[in-house]
């Protein structure tokens, strides 16, 4: 997959090298990089050599390669070359040839960032320089703000996570700021190779974003941030009733509306969804519990207080009870209290010196505002500006986002490379992202062609139950292929062993160039 995408040559075409002077090209040691990352073998870069001792390199990158021609230095400086460069361009470059190679095309580009680990000061305490990432503390997304991070932002296509553009961020980098210089800087890349939509959570939405979307002719799809006033206001007003029942999905209803915030036309999307109505059950019931306990001790606190006048007892009655959000009082009184100067019991027939009051009252619950709160909960606002498109694709394109943060997850698992990176230098850190992303796009892409190969040729895998099915994931594929072996006879005779049935069905389907590596061609 990594040969099919071109990645290699786009590398070594790119990045000025004398070939003839090296026994491995900057691009064919991203290949082994690439290789070592999806081994799922958890090595640091030092260990290389280590993972590739036992793999038949003449097959997997080139004839007369050795173990130890991929080295640390070797392949460090291959980072530091990939740097050098520009890792934001050149993936866009990768990506531009990949997805004309494999014949993909992306209605819909997925936009998010997420935060990694990083081990070491590196320039943290420094002051940021330009060109360079800053790693340092910000908001961490895993909820670590403790450690030093640094930022990944990634568009991936539409159908199966395949990332088109990738950028290494400072660790305290924001959403608002990035995402519209992401798309804006890379949208000309991304045209070459498909035109489509920007589709991104709730921080792209700013006057300024909009309006530098518009000014660039860019599409978009978003959501309306809550703290909006008009959103506010658009969800008071409305009632299940008003929307519209989602034809495909019965999770989720709707009502379109026209709306022109920042001065940028666009259609807002009214969203009703039942699973965020299920899910803030128990969040709002926790949270209305607290203020009911809030305000029955304030309730019970207020009756042993004693007033001169029964004015001023009801008074401060209204007041009270006029901020009560959950209590409604019932059975109200007032209870006179008779009082005496001196101590003691009084005599019979004694008339009190003056008296006091205060107000008995028994309570019941108010209703509506657990359903008003979970109304608010939800419901969610779509937008965009493209208005030939029909509401329920807008709500099926934005469900999609979860591409782009799966993404995340297969990088930041510590199967894979690592959820926490350490190289010698910043810079580094940066070409190590840009690899791990490529990890992703030939790992996605893979994927891709094995689900769709299995399907147009109706042919099956086995699960891992070992039940026939067409779409396993590449990660269970890459398990199955463990156990299978290079023999080597002397120098003329190879024999491919524990080969299964189900393997060979694979590779079949996946064409020519799969089975040669496996010799059965």
């Amino acid at each position: 997959m990594i040969d099919e995408l071109g990645i290699v040559e786009s590398i070594d075409n790119a990045i000025k090298q004398d070939k003839n002077e090296r026994k491995v090209t900057i691009g064919e040691a991203v290949k082994a990089m690439i290789l070592n990352g999806l081994g799922f073998a958890n090595r640091q870069l030092y260990l290389v050599p280590q993972f590739f001792e036992n793999k038949p390199l003449d097959l997997l990158i080139k004839k007369g390669i050795e173990p130890n021609n991929l080295n640390d230095t070797v392949l460090g400086r291959a980072l530091d070359s990939l740097y050098d460069y520009g890792v934001t361009p050149l993936f866009s470059l990768i990506s531009t040839k990949a997805f004309k190679n494999i014949n993909l095309e992306a209605k819909y580009h997925h936009l998010d960032s997420t935060a990694i680990h990083v081990d070491g000061k590196y320039n943290s305490n420094e002051e940021k320089k330009e060109g360079v990432v800053h790693i340092t503390q910000g908001y961490s997304k895993d909820h670590r703000p403790d450690l030093n991070q640094v930022m990944l932002e990634m568009i991936t296509e539409d159908s199966h996570g395949i990332p088109l553009a990738m950028r290494a961020l400072d660790g305290n980098s924001s959403d608002k700021v990035s995402f519209e210089k992401m798309v804006v800087d890379h949208i000309e890349a991304l045209s070459s190779t498909v035109t489509g939509t920007v589709v991104a959570d709730s921080a792209i939405y700013t006057a300024d974003n909009l309006n530098s979307f518009k000014t660039n002719n860019i599409k978009w799809i978003t959501r309306v941030p809550n703290q909006i006033k008009a959103t506010k206001e658009v969800i008071e007003l409305l009632s299940i009733d008003r929307l519209t029942p989602h034809s495909k999905d019965e999770r989720y209803a709707y009502l379109p509306l026209g709306n022109s915030y920042a001065d940028v036309n666009q259609q807002w999307i009214v969203v009703h969804s039942t699973q965020a109505k299920n899910r803030a059950k128990k969040s709002v019931s926790k949270k209305l519990d607290k203020l009911i306990d809030k305000e029955i001790k304030g309730f019970k606190a207020f009756q042993s207080i004693m007033f001169a006048c029964e004015d001023d007892a009801n008074r401060t009655f209204e007041k009270l009870t006029k901020n009560f959000s959950l209590l409604e009082p019932i059975d109200k009184k007032i209870v006179t209290h008779k009082r005496y100067k001196k101590r003691g019991k009084p005599k019979k027939n004694q008339k009190p010196d003056f008296y006091e009051y205060s107000i008995e009252s028994n309570y019941s619950f108010k209703i509506e505002p657990y359903h008003q709160e979970l109304w608010r909960k939800s419901i969610f606002i779509l937008a965009s500006n493209d208005l030939s498109v029909e509401p329920e694709e807008i709500i099926d394109v934005y469900k999609n986002q979860f591409v782009v943060e799966r993404g995340f997850r297969f990088i930041k698992s510590p199967e894979f490379l690592a959820d926490s990176l350490y190289l010698k230098k910043a810079e580094r850190i940066e070409a190590l992202l840009f690899i791990m992303t490529l990890c992703l796009m030939v790992y996605a892409s893979l994927e891709r062609k094995i689900r769709t190969s299995l399907e147009q040729e109706d042919e099956f895998f086995v699960d891992q139950k070992g039940k026939p099915t067409q779409k396993p994931t590449t990660r269970w594929v890459f398990q199955t292929f463990i156990d299978i072996h290079l023999l080597s006879v002397g120098d003329t005779q190879q024999i491919v062993m524990n080969l299964k049935e189900h393997h060979r069905t694979l590779l079949r389907v996946l064409g020519r160039d799969y089975l040669i590596n496996y010799l059965l061609l």
